[in-house]
């Protein structure tokens, strides 16, 4: 279990595939081409990111300054590049970067920049093309990070261009399951559920097998296990009747504070979780875990409830 654990990562391509298909689901029925929904998709996807993304960077620098790990002059200079969300273009700046964790926000910009062209792409293809495109995907998606390895290239798991990629495969799935509802529901929620653990214990097994004969520990070269794991449990779940879930409170919570606790992991707030666990002289990856969640998940709830939402709520009143 514990090499399951570090390579926890991993899942970060479950997200994008979750985030382009949870769009599609939104978006599917309404034409992003004409100029006024066009102008309301990207205003609401900037509200929900930027807001936060910025309060967070002013928080990194301001720490940074503080602590003398960064300079005016650094933050004057990659200013442009970090206030447009294009880091993850520069990945070897993550060192200098305000907020090297930033690179997940900077690729789902770009993804959600290309995202109508993705929806129109996909509704005029055929079946068949669909399917081609599905290939060719994943075919980019598990060749490249091979050759990255051999080759010692520049790291793929910031990549935006092939975190796109994964992004574009949730469409193409999210596509397949509004277009084929009644041949996915077939199945009863008992099998669906069977189905579910079935594919999670096979992506436990299979890192942890993959880890323990030698794999290298290259999270894009665990893709061949992750994206075929992830495509399947985001089908079954897309598929099953969440409408319980969907109204309780504390869920529709947690949903909102992800994207916080996601950036709370590279504010000092992470540096206090190192500083904890090494003074307590902690050995086991579990109890590691809990207590860096459970500092982070405080963490979040504060920033979402004193900076985001009322935030979010000025530029929604305002600009929507």
């Amino acid at each position: 279990m514990n090499n399951f654990v570090q390579m926890g990562a991993i899942a970060m391509t479950g997200f994008m595939l979750l985030s382009g298909y949870v769009l599609y689901v939104t978006y599917h029925t309404r034409v992003l081409i004409e100029k006024v929904q066009l102008k309301q998709f990207y205003l609401k996807r900037l509200i929900s990111i930027l807001p936060l993304y910025y309060s967070i960077a002013i928080l990194h620098i301001g720490c940074g300054l503080i602590t003398g790990k960064t300079s005016f002059v650094k933050e004057i200079v990659l200013f442009p590049i970090e206030t447009l969300g294009l880091q993850s273009v520069f990945i070897s700046l993550f060192s200098y970067s305000h907020n090297g964790g930033t690179w997940f926000i900077s690729c789902i910009l770009i993804c959600y920049a290309v995202y109508p062209l993705m929806q129109s792409l996909i509704e005029l293809m055929s079946a068949k093309g669909k399917l081609i495109l599905l290939g060719l995907l994943v075919v980019i998606l598990l060749y490249s990070p091979i050759v990255q390895h051999l080759f010692h290239l520049a790291d793929l798991y910031s990549n935006p261009f092939f975190r796109m990629q994964e992004f574009f495969i949730g469409v193409v799935l999210a596509n397949f399951a509004c277009n084929n509802r009644e041949s996915v529901s077939k199945f009863s929620i008992k099998t669906r559920t069977m189905m579910l653990t079935i594919v999670i214990i096979f992506l436990i097994l299979g890192v942890t097998l993959a880890v323990s004969i030698g794999i290298p520990y290259d999270f894009m070269l665990y893709n061949w296990i992750a994206l075929p794991s992830f495509s399947v449990i985001i089908l079954i779940l897309g598929s099953m009747s969440l409408e319980k879930m969907s109204h309780s409170k504390m869920l529709n919570y947690l949903s909102s504070i992800s994207f916080t606790f996601f950036l709370c992991q590279v504010l000092p707030l992470w540096g206090i979780c190192r500083r904890i666990v090494e003074h307590l002289n902690l050995t086991n990856n579990g109890l590691k875990i809990i207590i860096s969640f459970a500092i982070c998940f405080v963490g979040a709830i504060l920033i979402h409830e004193l900076i985001e939402k009322p935030s979010v709520k000025i530029l929604r009143k305002k600009l929507l």
